[in-house]
C-alpha cells in the first residue's frame, strides 16, 4: 500500500491533496465533507479586506447617517473589523472540533495594516496555519516593481511578528522577476509559497455593454504555468512549495509532486465533480505509485524538477522553434 503522507509547513499530512480556499470550505459541514472524502488538509474560505469594508459600509447605511464625528467613524470601522473577524474565528474553532486534519485559515489582504491583530486571533482560535492571499495588481505605470513587491515583504513581517503560526503566501505570477522575488520571499520567516493564485477574471457583455464575470473555475490546461514554476523554483527556494490552479485529477497531482511541490491544492475539480472526487484523485495517485514502484511520496517528489534534470534549459524555453513544426 503506497504511503501518501507528507509534510507541509511543518504539518503532518496523511496525503498531499489539500482542499483549497473556496465556497466549498466556507462552512463546518463542507470542511467535514472534505475531510471525510480524504483531503490531507483544508484551507478555509478567505476572509477579505473588502469584506470588512463592506461590513462597515452596511453599518453606515443602516444608520442613515452620511456624516459622523471622526471618533464615531473610527469606532464603526473597528466594530466592523471585529465583527467580521469574530465570525471567522468561530468558523475556525468549529472546524477544528469537527475534523482531525490540519485546518488552515486564509486571509486576502492588500496591505500589512490591520492584519496583525487578526493573525493573532486566528492563532488563538486553533488554526494549524495561516495562508495569506496577497495580490498587488501591477497596473499603475507610476509604481515600479520594487514598490509593488515590498508589500509582500511588509505583510509577512507584520503577520509573523504577531503570530507563531506556520505561514504560507499565495501569490500570482505577475512579477518583473518571479524567480528572484520567490527566492527572496523564501528567505524571510515564510514557511511556504503557494503557486499560483487564480484571480478574479472579467469579460464583456457586448450586447448590454457591461463588464461581467468570466468563468471562475479553472481548466486542466492552466496547470502548465504553475507546473513550470514549481519545477524551476524547487531546490532554489528555502521554503515549501504548494501547487494550485488547473489540478483536476490524480495525474495532475503526480506531475506537481514530480516537479517538487510538497502539497497540491484542488478546488475547481471539486466544483465540477463533487467533493467526493478527492477520493478518486487519491486512488489514482496511489495506483500510479504502485505501478511505478514508489512506496512513498518522498521517493519521487522533485524527480522531474529543473534542479534534478539533465536538460535544465528545457524548463526555460519560451516557444517552439519553427523547425520543430510548432507555432513560432
Amino acid at each position: 500500500m503506497a504511503d501518501l503522507s507528507t509534510k507541509y509547513m511543518g504539518l503532518d499530512l496523511k496525503n498531499p491533496v489539500i482542499a483549497g480556499s473556496s465556497g466549498l470550505t466556507a462552512t463546518v459541514e463542507k470542511v467535514k465533507e472534505c475531510a471525510d472524502a480524504g483531503a490531507g488538509a483544508v484551507v478555509l474560505k478567505s476572509i477579505f479586506e473588502e469584506q470588512i469594508t463592506a461590513e462597515v459600509a452596511s453599518i453606515r447605511e443602516a444608520s442613515g447617517t452620511s456624516y459622523w464625528h471622526p471618533e464615531a467613524e473610527e469606532y464603526i470601522r473597528e466594530y466592523g473589523r471585529h465583527h467580521a473577524a469574530e465570525a471567522y474565528v468561530d468558523l475556525i474553532k468549529a472546524a477544528r472540533e469537527a475534523v482531525d486534519i490540519p485546518v488552515i485559515a486564509s486571509v486576502h489582504c492588500v496591505s500589512a495594516g490591520g492584519w496583525t491583530e487578526f493573525a493573532h486571533k486566528v492563532e488563538l482560535a486553533g488554526a494549524d496555519a495561516l495562508e495569506l492571499n496577497v495580490y498587488v495588481l501591477p497596473s499603475d505605470p507610476k509604481r515600479d516593481g520594487t514598490a509593488n513587491e515590498q508589500v509582500y515583504f511588509d505583510v509577512i513581517e507584520a503577520v509573523k511578528n504577531a503570530s507563531k503560526l506556520p505561514l504560507a503566501l499565495k501569490i500570482g505570477h505577475s512579477f518583473s522577476s518571479l524567480s528572484r522575488t520567490a527566492v527572496q520571499l523564501s528567505k524571510t520567516t515564510l514557511d511556504a509559497l503557494v503557486l499560483f493564485n487564480r484571480f478574479y477574471r472579467f469579460d464583456f457583455d457586448i450586447e448590454k455593454m457591461r463588464m461581467v464575470p468570466a468563468p471562475y473555475v479553472s481548466s486542466p490546461e492552466e496547470m502548465a504555468v504553475p507546473l513550470r514554476w514549481v519545477s524551476i523554483l524547487a531546490g532554489q527556494v528555502e521554503c515549501d512549495l504548494c501547487a494550485t490552479t488547473g489540478v483536476h485529477d490524480g495525474a495532475g497531482v503526480v506531475k506537481q509532486l514530480l516537479a517538487g511541490a510538497e502539497a497540491v491544492q484542488v478546488c475547481s475539480t471539486l466544483y465540477k465533480n463533487g467533493i467526493g472526487h478527492v477520493g478518486t484523485i487519491l486512488n489514482d495517485v496511489s495506483g500510479w505509485m504502485d505501478d511505478h514502484g514508489f512506496a512513498s511520496v518522498a521517493d519521487f517528489k522533485g524527480k522531474m524538477s529543473q534542479d534534478a534534470s539533465e536538460d535544465p534549459a528545457a524548463y526555460e524555453r519560451v516557444q517552439f522553434m519553427k523547425g520543430t513544426g510548432g507555432v513560432a
